[in-house]
């Protein structure tokens, strides 16, 4: 029992320390997720505003209140988390707005008028009040004549409206949730929190303590009092693309409760092994007794007459001397009988030691030979179907998985998109830099390819040269763009230098393509889809995503 309790104990330790680990791991997926949720609806906010403004190109279409007015209520209509826009001129006057204003030289420029002006691009403002409303931010996108500022197109959002509906769902499954800007300003608080969603986030101890968490890949902070009920809680902190953080909380009672759930298990199964352990003691002495007593009537059946150094019944319990009497008299027949089979016993196990490791030796030789065959024929197999350089699949191994991939789909009568990726300007980059550096340059690209995608089940196919596919398995079309962005994403940020390229990077260009039931039953009317799919990327002036 006591072997049982330190072991119970040492399992609870362990079980706690694991419990941490994997709540921390847990807060930071679910925080980083949520941050890329966020990042993800401002950056297409940020795009919207950036498109409409770059339809006005010139002074008459700039000044045209009609035609704003309009764009900016089918807008509004499209995309609802946008609670006003407005456009504004070079000098800040008001041209048109939705929904509509009684005055147009009361209305103001919101913060983002002088940040897109400044940035010239678009840009998200930090938080703001208006009067009589919740807190707010705004997206900003500069309009241009003749390639110069010629004022700002602007949208206006409540923090609730594009936060609460995340903050709910992290509440849901236990979590809470702060979003701060780029002041430290307090821009939304989930109910359970203690901070305010007003003013500065180190305007309270709590709050001092939670902006000093750290933006670190792994771990999770203690915030003492941070909750509603003064509870203490373990925080991570995300940064957004757009310098904001978002803080997401797990309360401490929480992971506590699991702990002591855990414990509780442990104490049960304590008073499992002691009640078990009473239970044997009890039949083994139960058991025990029965074998003596059998015993003793066969050793007195088969007694012999003499012994030798007979066993004294004074130095025996009372209850043992007739087994004392009884093993005296076999004493002598049964100590003749043990030196023979002793001798006899001795060299058959000489005997049988050798054989076992002349047969072990031989056994452990061929099991040796068996797995370097198997490894070498793992390996032969895996290269034939590898591409050396990237890592990707080759042409092989891209016949196969294509075959397979399309298979599954029609079997399972799920969606299979596949993405046809070309390196833009790349054979001039060969011809600029040597064909290794174009070898570095691939390599690089496939790791940036690799980044983007966030499923297993996606496969990365190097046909041959600079052209590559990404099978994506059970994604729509729509979902297919996303990643095709993504990888248009990553491979820009990959930096990768190349002077013959209008953008001074090496970038790519995407075609995309899912399946569909006029296909029939041949992949490669979906692959020609995603190479006209390509063609038209590159047609449009490359670096980007294609249906």
């Amino acid at each position: 029992m006591l072997p049982a309790l330190i072991l119970c104990a040492l399992l609870a330790w362990a079980q706690a320390n694991t419990q941490r680990t994997n709540a921390a791991a847990q807060l930071h997926a679910v925080a980083e997720a949520a941050g890329s949720d966020l990042d993800d609806f401002l950056r297409v906010q940020g795009a919207v505003t950036s498109v409409i403004a770059e339809r006005r190109t010139s002074e008459r279409t700039i000044t045209d209140r009609a035609r704003w007015t309009e764009d900016l209520r089918r807008l509004r209509a499209h995309y609802p988390a946008f609670a006003a826009l407005r456009v504004f001129d070079a000098r800040g006057v008001l041209v048109a707005a939705d929904p509509g204003v009684e005055s147009d030289s009361g209305v103001a420029p919101s913060p983002c008028f002088l940040a897109t002006q400044v940035a010239d691009r678009a840009v998200v403002s930090d938080v703001y009040n208006a009067p009589g409303e919740a807190a707010r931010a705004c997206v900003g996108a500069p309009l241009r004549v003749g390639g110069r500022f010629a004022g700002v197109v602007d949208g206006a959002m409540p923090v609730a409206a594009f936060v609460a509906a995340r903050a709910a769902w992290l509440q849901g499954h236990g979590f809470e949730t702060l979003l701060v800007d780029r002041r430290g300003q307090l821009a939304y608080a989930s109910d359970g929190v203690g901070v305010a969603a007003t003013g500065a986030l180190d305007a309270s101890a709590p709050g001092r303590v939670l902006a000093g968490v750290g933006d670190a890949a792994n771990g999770m902070q203690r915030i003492p009092g941070v909750l509603r009920d003064d509870a203490d809680a373990y925080a991570v902190a995300v940064p957004l693309q757009v310098g904001w953080h978002l803080y997401v909380l797990l309360p401490k009672d929480t992971l506590d409760a699991q702990l002591w759930r855990s414990i509780g298990m442990m104490l049960g199964l304590l008073v499992t092994v002691a009640a078990g352990v009473l239970g044997i003691a009890w039949w083994q002495m139960r058991r025990l007794s029965m074998s003596v007593h059998k015993l003793l009537v066969q050793m007195q059946r088969f007694a012999l007459d003499h012994a030798s150094a007979p066993i004294s019944p004074d130095s025996m319990p009372q209850e043992l001397v007739p087994l004392a009497d009884a093993m005296n008299q076999l004493t002598v027949r049964l100590s003749d009988a043990y030196s023979l089979t002793s001798r006899s016993l001795e060299e058959q196990r000489k005997l049988r030691a050798s054989l076992e490791q002349e047969v072990g030796a031989r056994e452990r030789e061929i099991a040796q030979r068996t797995q370097e065959l198997r490894n070498a024929v793992s390996e032969l197999d895996r290269l034939s179907r590898t591409d050396a350089l990237t890592g990707c699949l080759n042409y092989r191994g891209f016949r196969e998985v294509a075959a397979v991939l399309w298979r599954d789909a029609r079997e399972n009568g799920t969606l299979l998109s596949a993405l046809a990726l070309d390196i833009d300007y790349f054979k001039s980059y060969n011809d600029r830099y040597g064909h290794p550096r174009g070898d570095q340059a691939l390599k690089r690209f496939a790791g940036a390819v690799r980044s983007a995608l966030y499923h297993r089940e996606d496969v990365v196919v190097r046909p041959g040269g600079e052209e590559f596919i990404v099978f994506l398995p059970d994604t729509t079309l729509e979902q297919a763009m996303r990643v095709g962005e993504r990888i248009c994403a990553s491979v820009l940020h990959a930096d990768i230098a190349h002077a013959g390229s209008p953008s001074g990077v090496l970038t790519v260009s995407i075609g995309v393509a899912t399946n569909l039931a006029e296909d029939g039953d041949d992949p490669e009317v979906m692959l020609s889809r995603a190479d006209a799919a390509l063609y038209r990327a590159k047609n449009a002036g490359r670096n980007r995503v294609s249906l």
